[in-house]
């Protein structure tokens, strides 16, 4: 065969070669394949999966609670006086409050009415008339100390005749004055205290003097509100103050006057 027909083969074949290959299918691609823990053969006693897990989103903190220190209640039952009945009042008079007087008759006094009911056990008296008492039991709430002599002890306004006057006493008429320095009506308006303690405290309020037992605080404190609540007398921001902190001492809910008076 002669090289001019050699070359003619050659053509042919290419030509038939190209045209094979243009008519075939394309080969489809093959997925390229990365092993996961899902995709692997599970161990022998192994999950067969492993789930994913999302962290918790913590709870917010809740705000935290306001708790009160102190009540308010003195001041919703008592007229406050701005600046402690001190200014432009009449002078205070003792005598203008007339005390120690038998009102029934019998020819005890007020001081020894006081000390009779007050007394732990039977009293004694001084004579056979038994119009003053000698001897009995007392436990004095100022100081938490017993005696047995009536002259080694006061019979105590809870409320001193000088703060009353200056709380608004001082506009009483005369039998008012003396009903106030007298009254029996409130068991804790007159006390059998230590004569001692009671001069200590003298006309000063609970801002200025408070008993040196101090588990007596709490029904000081109430029947100092009490006494002045019935009178209708005022006190001043800083008494009322002292009254607050006082009943801040008391072990439950205490019974106070439930209106201020008008």
């Amino acid at each position: 065969m002669d090289a001019a027909r050699l070359t003619r083969l050659a053509a042919i074949i290419l030509c038939a070669a190209a045209l094979a290959c243009e008519a075939a299918p394309p080969l489809a691609p093959q997925p390229t394949h990365t092993a996961t823990a899902a995709s692997l053969p599970a161990a022998a006693g192994s999950p067969t999966s492993i789930p994913a897990v999302t962290p918790a989103t913590p709870a917010p903190s809740p705000p935290p609670q306001l708790i009160p220190t102190a009540s308010p209640t003195p001041v919703l039952r008592l007229r406050v006086i701005e600046d402690g009945g001190q200014t432009g009042l009449p002078p205070y008079d003792r005598g203008d409050w007339r005390h120690w007087i038998d009102a029934d008759g019998d020819c005890q006094n007020t001081r020894h009415e006081v000390l009779i009911m007050e007394s732990l056990v039977d009293v004694t008296f001084t004579g056979e008339d038994a119009c003053a008492v000698r001897e009995g039991e007392w436990l004095d709430p100022f100081t938490g100390m017993t005696f047995v002599r009536a002259r080694d002890l006061d019979v105590d306004h809870m409320v001193p005749l000088a703060n009353a006057h200056r709380s608004g006493g001082w506009e009483w008429d005369a039998d008012t004055r003396r009903a106030y320095a007298n009254s029996l009506d409130y068991s804790g308006h007159l006390i059998a205290v230590s004569a001692s303690a009671n001069r200590q405290k003298g006309a000063r309020g609970p801002e200025g003097w408070r008993p040196p037992n101090e588990s007596h605080w709490c029904q000081y404190a109430v029947d100092w509100i009490t006494i002045k609540a019935a009178w209708r007398l005022g006190a001043s921001r800083a008494e009322l103050a002292a009254l607050n902190e006082m009943l801040g001492t008391c072990e439950a809910e205490p019974a106070l006057p439930s209106a201020a008076p008008p």
